[in-house]
């Protein structure tokens, strides 16, 4: 199994990332994740595999900037499917909390092909 907590998935592309995870996973292996599932300024997430830079500071302490992937939830769908998973699964969990910058969650599953 491999999962991620707001981690590799929403910063890596996901057209690199998936297709290595179902080659790590043992065939049936499950992909776990959580990701936003809208952006935490309430914009909506994104219609096709596409970063946004979000601001960030370097060790440093510099201001810079690093790609951040927040996508709808048939997105995700379609980008698992297409890098070899099946049986996927996609749950929006609501915020726990209420005010600015929160955001809903997606809890995403997904087993590697047989």
């Amino acid at each position: 199994m491999l999962y991620s907590v707001f981690g590799a998935t929403c910063f890596t592309d996901p057209r690199e990332l998936l297709p290595a995870a179902a080659v790590a996973l043992r065939p049936g292996g499950r992909l776990v994740f959580a990701t936003l599932a809208h952006y935490l300024n309430g914009a909506p997430a994104e219609p096709d595999i596409v970063p946004a830079d979000i601001p960030a500071k370097t060790a440093a302490g510099k201001a810079t900037t690093m790609p951040r992937w927040v996508l709808q939830e048939q997105v995700w769908t379609k980008a698992l499917d297409q890098a070899g998973f099946t049986d996927i699964s996609v749950t929006t969990l609501p915020s726990a909390t209420a005010g600015p910058r929160t955001a809903d969650t997606l809890l995403v599953t997904a087993h590697r092909m047989t």
